[in-house]
């Protein structure tokens, strides 16, 4: 089912509301179902952001209020253990090579986050550079390299390529959201809402409808 735009302002919005009413009364509860709480998500966008609400869990991961293009995220993954330690330069949008997509969905004013000068970071709802790079560098230093939770959606200029290297990498818990059936893809997930154009258009507010979270954190 294709999300529209309707859906977006009208049902998004009633599930944002159900959610931090959720999260205020259950969080507790929901947080005594885990077998650990010292863990990190890394992910492409905002996603980890939601789950850490879910149980009251503090942001023991940079990847919160952010996303990647997926090239950029496999990049990121591929040197993970390198570029969670290395300093990061913020920069204004206009010097993104992705400016173009950002300014096709009115983010030109975002901050953009460069590793290595090689990996970008859409610093999505960061208002200011010095709050993204305060908030990043903070972050990273509360990662638990031990115990990660690595997911990755079908978005942002996602190719199949992009699936399969994600696929092949040595994270011993990953998640894989799929928008649609790959024939060379066995471990992902297919969400058969919530996609737009090909792509996964919400993962953040709707994931609990595919995936049982509690039994996937514990295992």
């Amino acid at each position: 089912m294709e999300q529209t735009i309707i859906r977006r302002f009208t049902v998004d919005k009633i599930a944002t509301l159900q959610e931090k009413i959720g999260n205020k009364f259950l969080c507790n509860i929901r947080k005594n179902q885990l077998n650990n709480t010292d863990f990190t998500i890394i992910s492409n966008n905002c996603w980890g952001g939601n789950v850490y609400r879910r149980y009251n869990l503090p942001y023991t991961s940079p990847t919160v209020g952010l996303y990647f293009f997926a090239g950029e995220y496999i990049k990121f993954l591929e040197n993970f253990e390198d570029l969670i330690h290395s300093p990061i330069k913020i920069v204004d949008a206009t010097e993104s090579k992705y400016y173009s997509t950002l300014k096709s969905r009115g983010q030109t004013t975002v901050p953009i986050g460069i590793l290595n000068d090689n990996v970008e970071v859409v610093f999505l709802h960061y208002k200011t550079k010095e709050e993204a790079y305060e908030k990043w560098t903070r972050r990273c230093a509360r990662v638990n390299e031990k115990n990660l939770i690595v997911k990755f959606s079908e978005m942002n200029l996602c190719k199949e390529e992009h699936l399969k290297t994600f696929e092949q990498l040595d994270f011993n818990k990953k998640l894989l959201l799929l928008a649609k059936e790959h024939e060379e893809i066995s471990d992902g997930i297919l969400i058969k809402k919530y996609t737009r154009n090909g792509e996964i258009s919400n993962d953040t507010l709707y994931y609990d409808k595919f995936i049982d979270l509690e039994e996937f954190i514990n295992s």
